[in-house]
């Protein structure tokens, strides 16, 4: 077990005396990967101990004053997806201090795969174990063309499952760095941390 509060774990120079004002939990869903051509559907969050959404066609145009809130986003492989897809369609949007992308941070601590697979490995459990980024879409299509009412609301099961769940692995990668006696700053890539508002790229 960790001897220290997790938040304490990634202090650089600062600490973070509310974490829960400071750290938010980042998963999007969109129409497809380009970022050019398809639209983000569902901006899903997890800060203060509460999931929220925002959805297309409903309450999708107030996500990026939420975000702007929290100076820590956590996300799993938000490097090349979901920051540049929230650059492209919220361009006034401005990138948080520091950005942790779990899939490079346990990518340097020796775990491969994808957030599916982590959750597994880590004994994660989800209720919509079997569905993936390509049935999420599907999903939107059917809410979409018939307002399917139960698409939507998997959907949203779906996402917020992928958002609440980044929160354990976060402390997970802490535990296993203070184990270790690594720095968990000192494992990111350059891609993958700290001062990402220098290192997201422009649409």
């Amino acid at each position: 077990m960790i001897s220290r509060p997790w938040w304490q774990i990634l202090e650089e120079k600062g600490s973070f005396p509310d974490p829960e004002r400071t750290f938010l939990f980042l998963d999007l869903e969109t129409e497809g990967l380009s970022k050019e051509r398809n639209a983000i559907t569902v901006v899903g969050t997890y800060a203060q101990d509460r999931y929220r959404a925002f959805v297309q066609g409903v309450n999708l145009h107030r996500a990026a004053e939420f975000l702007q809130a929290f100076p820590v986003w956590v996300t799993f492989g938000g490097t090349h997806f979901d920051l540049p897809f929230l650059k492209k369609h919220f361009p006034e949007l401005e990138l948080p201090v520091w950005h942790i992308d779990l899939r490079f941070l346990f990518r340097r601590l020796g775990y491969r795969g994808g957030l599916k697979k982590l959750e597994l490995e880590f004994g994660l459990f989800r209720k919509s174990r079997g569905l993936d980024g390509y049935e999420a879409v599907k999903l939107w299509q059917r809410w979409q063309r018939s307002k399917d009412r139960q698409a939507l609301r998997t959907l949203l099961l779906y996402n917020r499952e992928d958002v609440e769940n980044l929160k354990p692995l976060l402390e997970i990668a802490c535990e296993l760095c203070e184990l270790t006696g690594q720095d968990l700053f000192s494992t990111l890539s350059p891609e993958g941390g700290r001062s990402c508002r220098k290192r997201i790229p422009s649409p």
